[in-house]
């Protein structure tokens, strides 16, 4: 079967909303300790999905307040993964419940993390610039912090070795705009000008980026909720302005929050949100409709990382291997996870190192290999971690002129 036309997986953004609110539901089980990333890096039980629900559920039951330091010490550590949600029995999601507790004690790490959001288009091209003016430092989580800011720096790309040689003509008469999510539009830009090259190969009308803000996603597992329907509906106001066209996005978490605008009450006009989802898919089914060509200095082997969120029915993976061949390598762990974690950077980075470095190992990759992804945030995780010599980027980094 040819890769485009596989049926798409179902809904990959978590169901939200009730979560928090059922708390009692959690019987105890440990499924979740099977899958989750952050105890498997940790083996601490007290960061597991379970040790959250139960402390939850025993304030519920005492019906008391819970402290603003409790709540904050609570969601904070948590990555938002979502896979003890699959996991579960009964649905539960960790990051909905957490998000309910930070939504309402809110303390200093959520008003740094909004700001780090709302204002990305100034604040990171600046401190991934001056972070490659400081001096590395090797102790505390501020090691991990500058890393993270320098692997966020424009200059951090692969060089492309696969360029397409012939395209399927599937998007001629369609007009499409592509949502490139915060770390393309403001220190990746040319992961949008690749993708916006495929659809122009394909045949499709690229019309000019509209205005568009963050997903939401990462606000929202931030306890933001207001700052996150804010963005929500900035952003489908751009894309009716731009005469609701087919909606690209390249990244898997924003893919994935995007998707979940569907289910929520946004002011939708009628066929609107059917409209919506209809491009949506994953971008690798479009760009799978092109013929590559593997160019001279191409890697010997390249891993390929499956985020967390938005990962749909393989596709980027599949697109690499028909494209890589031999030099492909895609192994994965119903635990992994790249440790990225939005405002967990923030509350505890070393968690996060430490569940990325768990997430290295596994792939063991070796000097000149590359790592390639399709989520923005997993690149810069996974960069900022990765040993010398192993290079990082999205697989759209690959693909040349």
């Amino acid at each position: 079967m040819n890769i485009a036309d596989k049926p798409q997986s179902p809904r990959c953004d978590h169901k939200g909303g009730k979560a928090a609110c059922r708390a009692q539901s959690c019987v105890l089980c440990g499924k979740c300790l099977e899958v989750c990333p952050l105890f498997a890096a940790t083996g601490r039980e007290e960061l597991s999905p379970r040790a959250k629900f139960f402390l939850a559920r025993t304030i519920e039951g005492q019906e008391v307040e819970i402290s603003e330091k409790v709540a904050v010490e609570l969601a904070a550590k948590c990555l938002g993964c979502g896979k003890c949600e699959k996991a579960c029995p009964f649905g539960l999601c960790a990051p909905e419940l957490v998000s309910g507790l930070k939504a309402a004690h809110q303390g200093l790490e959520a008003k740094l993390w909004q700001t780090w959001v709302e204002k990305a288009g100034v604040l990171w091209p600046m401190m991934a610039t001056l972070s490659r003016l400081v001096p590395r430092l090797n102790t505390g989580g501020y090691a991990g912090l500058l890393s993270g800011l320098k692997a966020m720096a424009p200059g951090a790309r692969l060089t492309p070795w696969l360029r397409p040689v012939a395209y399927d003509a599937c998007g001629t008469g369609r007009k499409a705009v592509v949502f490139p999510g915060c770390v393309a539009s403001h220190v990746q830009d040319h992961w949008t000008a690749s993708a916006e090259r495929i659809l122009t190969g394909l045949g499709f009308t690229v019309l000019p980026r509209p205005d568009f803000a963050c997903c939401g996603c990462t606000l929202g597992h931030a306890g933001l909720k207001d700052a996150q329907l804010s963005m929500q509906r900035k952003n489908l106001q751009a894309w009716r302005d731009a005469g609701r066209p087919e909606l690209m996005s390249f990244c898997a978490t924003c893919r994935c929050g995007l998707r979940g605008y569907a289910s929520r009450d946004l002011g939708w006009q009628p066929g609107e949100q059917d409209l919506w989802l209809q491009g949506l898919a994953p971008f690798a089914i479009l760009a799978a409709r092109a013929s590559y060509e593997i160019l001279p200095g191409a890697p010997e082997r390249v891993h390929y990382h499956t985020p967390c969120h938005g990962a749909g029915g393989g596709h980027d993976a599949e697109l690499l291997r028909t494209a890589a061949g031999d030099r492909f390598q895609a192994r994965t762990h119903k635990n992994l996870c790249c440790g990225f974690g939005g405002a967990l950077k923030l509350s505890a980075p070393e968690l996060s190192d430490a569940v990325a470095k768990r997430c290295l190992d596994f792939y063991g990759p070796k000097p000149g290999e590359q790592i390639l992804t399709g989520c923005s945030g997993c690149v810069i995780q996974l960069r900022a971690n990765a040993p010398a010599g192993v290079s990082v980027g999205h697989w759209l980094e690959i693909i040349g002129e």
